[in-house]
């Protein structure tokens, strides 16, 4: 099985529900739960890799803190290799404040910190060299690394022969093409979500917003459209949209972007082709929306493939 190497933003999720409102100024409101995970969509997908079953080297920066020390330990438990985690003393560890209302979607508050702190330079050539795959997860919010550094990291992983991968993160800068248009021509797969592909490219139809990824030099662009499924562009450029598992109602929506990422490339580290790696990507991304936090309900690849054939589409 192909190697993985997960690029990105990493946070610690503390996770309130439910939140339907915010309280005025002076009132105090009771919710049903508080939670604490690691998520980012770097870890999340780096977790999510581990789960499922696929060799995965997570590579972030976090700060010397409690929330950094937390984010290592819960990679390492969860299978994933620290060695590409930087711990600095000079930034906190990144948090993301997630309210959940009562239909399961999500809103945020974010503080960037150690995010904001990521380098080119904290990703070393033996972490390129060690895999097979290179992810950069949650572009967009890293501000040191966006744009041209990020576009030299992924040509020199091409150089050496590793498929390359970026999924996009909402740009709360507001800066959304002009952070990573560099980097795309770079691209083996370009898999952003319907609602960052319209910010990024101005079009609204998903054929559209595809082809305007490609024409910028995107060997291939995955568009996630939620509970429509998935739009793939093959390299080929074979198209299609594969359709997800709607009778299943959402729980917690945290993190189903990063698993549908995760249950992609995982596909191609098995050699399956892309049709094959989007229904498993689905079958992912389904198994995470029915559990609170991130990576929850993520399970081995076998289970993953017991449910899909339990549920055909």
């Amino acid at each position: 099985m192909k190697k993985v190497l997960c690029i990105g933003s990493v946070t610690t999720d503390v996770i309130v529900k439910p939140v339907n409102q915010v309280p005025t100024p002076g009132e105090l409101w009771s919710v049903d739960g508080v939670s604490t995970h690691v998520g980012g969509c770097a870890s999340n997908a780096a977790i999510d890799l581990a789960k499922l079953g696929v060799p995965v080297t997570l590579s972030c920066k976090v700060g010397k803190d409690s929330f950094g020390d937390f984010v290592i330990k819960t990679a390492k438990e969860n299978g994933v290799n620290t060695d590409g985690i930087v711990a600095a003393e000079t930034v906190a560890t990144t948090v993301s404040i997630v309210c959940i209302n009562s239909s399961g979607e999500r809103s945020f508050l974010y503080y960037p910190g150690s995010a904001a702190a990521f380098r080119m330079e904290d990703v070393t050539d033996e972490l390129i060299d060690s895999v097979d795959i290179v992810f950069v997860a949650g572009a967009m919010l890293l501000t040191e690394f966006d744009g041209n550094p990020c576009a030299e990291l992924m040509k020199k992983a091409r150089a050496k022969g590793k498929m390359t991968i970026m999924d996009t993160a909402w740009d709360f800068e507001n800066k959304w093409l002009p952070k990573i248009e560099a980097v795309i021509p770079h691209l083996d797969l370009f898999m952003p979500s319907y609602e960052e592909a319209v910010k990024l490219s101005g079009e609204t139809d998903v054929p559209k917003i595809a082809a305007f990824f490609l024409n910028m030099g995107a060997k291939s662009v995955i568009i996630k459209v939620g509970k429509d499924g998935a739009f793939i562009h093959e390299p080929n450029g074979t198209e299609y949209t594969l359709p997800t598992y709607l009778q299943y109602k959402p729980v917690d929506t945290t993190g189903a972007g990063d698993s549908f990422c995760a249950g992609f490339i995982a596909g191609l580290a098995q050699g399956w082709d892309y049709r094959e790696s989007g229904r498993f990507a689905n079958a992912v991304g389904t198994h995470c929306i029915l559990e609170i936090g991130a990576s929850t309900g993520i399970v081995p690849i076998p289970q993953i493939l017991k449910f899909m054939e339990e549920n055909p589409l």
